[in-house]
Order: structure tokens, then C-alpha cells, then sequence
């Protein structure tokens, strides 16, 4: 995922999770947030919940290449934090794409909506 598609600041994160609206569903959280910019930021939380160091680190990797997957097709302009609930251990890849795009629908951010 390029640089300018990426959260990386605590004060980034903060803002997104206090003035955001958040979805949920079995398996992620997001909170989204518009930004004012003309791309999309991703944000990946993996709290220690989910597993040792190796299983957060894999999390993220999934997580990161799915929004790269769908970054064409959301609406630009919103900050987006992701966050893995602990049954997301025990389900596929596919699992995981259809409930992240099940979230971007429920928040609208997709281009077709």
C-alpha cells in the first residue's frame, strides 16, 4: 500500500476513533471518518486479543492486502481504521473479504452506492 494511503500517526488514529462513525459485524470494526483529501487512509489496529506478535503481524498483512484490493473501489476522501475482532482467527480469507466489504456497503463508501 502506497505512503499517502497509510495512518501512521497516534494523533491520526485518535481522531478517527473519537469524531468517527463506527460498523461492525462478527469479524471487524471500522471506524470511518471524512478526511478532505483525495485519497483514502487506512489504519490497521490488531490488539493483543487477537494473538501473539506472528498471528497480529499476519492479521495486518491480510488486512492491509484486502483494503489495497478495494481501495479503487471506494469513494475517495475518508480515513479508515480497521480492526480485527478474535473470531476472525478461525475463518478463511474469503470470510474476511466479504465481511470487510459488508462493512464498506453498511458505511456507503463504496463507489456504486
Amino acid at each position: 500500500m502506497k505512503k499517502e494511503n497509510r495512518l501512521r500517526r497516534r494523533n491520526d488514529f485518535t481522531r478517527v476513533y473519537r469524531r468517527g462513525k463506527s460498523y461492525a459485524n462478527k469479524y471487524l470494526v471500522i471506524y470511518v471518518l471524512p478526511n478532505g483529501r483525495e485519497v483514502n487512509r487506512f489504519g490497521f489496529s490488531v490488539g493483543k486479543r487477537v494473538g501473539k506478535a506472528v498471528v497480529r503481524n499476519r492479521m495486518r498483512r491480510r488486512l492491509r492486502e484486502l483494503c489495497r484490493l478495494h481501495v479503487d473501489l471506494l469513494t475517495p476522501g475518508y480515513d479508515i481504521v480497521v480492526i480485527p475482532r478474535n473470531p476472525v482467527l478461525e475463518v478463511d480469507y474469503a470470510t474476511i473479504r466479504s465481511a470487510l466489504r459488508h462493512l464498506f456497503h453498511k458505511a456507503g463508501i463504496f463507489r456504486n452506492n
